[in-house]
């Protein structure tokens, strides 16, 4: 992963040759909207999914793994939107907080930004055996007990995934200016490699593949909520691509670029600013659920709204409640509802 502070990567101005002519390439006011933008973002963050996090705790059924699934990933956007504040300051100022606060902030960015991306894996591989694999052995209590594993595991493996960038991150000062950056070499090409593999390119396969084998589950049958269904699903899908791809992208291609390009650099930064809108995502995909929206309205409105208690949920056996669930997905009706799991 690229170290959060890019300003500490890229000179604040460099010169570069372009045509056979020297350019002076500026960057500091890409430093200031960068910084605008992280400010943007985290208020849109944590307004949307400080909504989700109260929304599902107060009014969805958390026994639902789908409900699970997004509190979880809403806790690792919250995370990972704490973060984005101090790195604001530091593109806007200059990091004011300390050698200590450089590898806390560090580890915080990388266990919000690993862990929500192994989370949409794991919540899409639940998707797939409960919908097109429908193993006797896949329970709702197991669903239920995967799901918190997966968070634990998530934390865990992130946790640990980020201690050599905690440990690689210090204070320095260059040209006056002090800045949260990695000691980590910049010519380390097969970290660039193994990112781009492990971060997008396993998780984008297995999505895919998935969601390609979930989606011919559900066009295979009639409903008329199929195509909503089908929506979700690529609404999904676009928006992992559509943040990360481009970013990861130009991460690969600016090692294989043994001279300063101050285009790149610049593109570089568009493309960072849109991978961390990510984190934004999740709630407004929430809002597609006529529920949810109805969820909305009662927050905004402080109108009175009981707990979701569909007949899916209300059993606490899991044989009862696995055969139930068996029972509604046979149905071709009911086989392509998203809200049931």
């Amino acid at each position: 992963m690229d170290k959060v502070n890019q300003s500490s990567e890229m000179n604040d101005s460099y010169e570069y040759i372009y045509d056979g002519l020297i350019v002076q390439c500026h960057l500091e006011k890409y430093d200031r909207i960068s910084g605008i933008c992280f400010i943007a973002i985290c208020c849109f963050s944590f307004l949307g999914n400080g909504l989700l996090v109260y929304a599902l705790a107060r009014y969805e059924d958390l026994k639902r793994v789908t409900m699970l699934f997004l509190l979880y990933l809403a806790v690792f956007d919250l995370l990972f939107t704490m973060t984005l504040p101090f790195w604001a300051v530091d593109h806007l100022i200059e990091w004011i907080f300390g050698d200590f606060m450089c590898k806390v902030l560090t580890g915080a960015y990388f266990v919000g930004l690993y862990g929500s991306l192994m989370l949409l894996t794991a919540m899409t591989v639940d998707c797939f055996f409960f919908i097109v694999v429908r193993s006797q052995w896949f329970t709702w209590r197991r669903r239920l007990n995967c799901a918190k594993a997966a968070f634990v595991g998530s934390a865990l493996i992130s946790f640990g995934a980020s201690m050599k960038e905690v440990l690689n991150s210090t204070v320095e000062t260059e040209h006056s200016v002090r800045l949260c950056r990695s000691l980590s070499s910049d010519d380390d090409h097969v970290g660039y490699y193994t990112q781009f593999a492990m971060l997008f390119v396993l998780p984008l396969v297995i999505i895919s593949l998935c969601y390609g084998k979930i989606l011919h589950t559900i066009m295979s049958s009639s409903g008329r909520r199929r195509y909503k269904t089908v929506l979700v699903v690529f609404l999904i899908i676009l928006a992992f691509v559509g943040c990360w791809g481009p970013y990861h992208v130009v991460l690969i291609v600016k090692p294989q670029k043994p001279i300063a390009n101050c285009r790149l650099d610049q593109i570089f930064i568009a493309c960072r600013i849109l991978a961390y809108f990510h984190c934004c995502v999740n709630p407004l995909l929430f809002l597609i659920r006529a529920r949810s929206r109805k969820i909305l309205s009662t927050l905004l409105c402080c109108k009175p709204q009981h707990r979701s208690t569909e007949p899916s949920d209300r059993s606490s056996d899991p044989s009862y409640f696995n055969n139930h669930q068996r029972a509604s997905i046979a149905s071709p009706q009911n086989v392509t509802e998203l809200k049931s799991i």
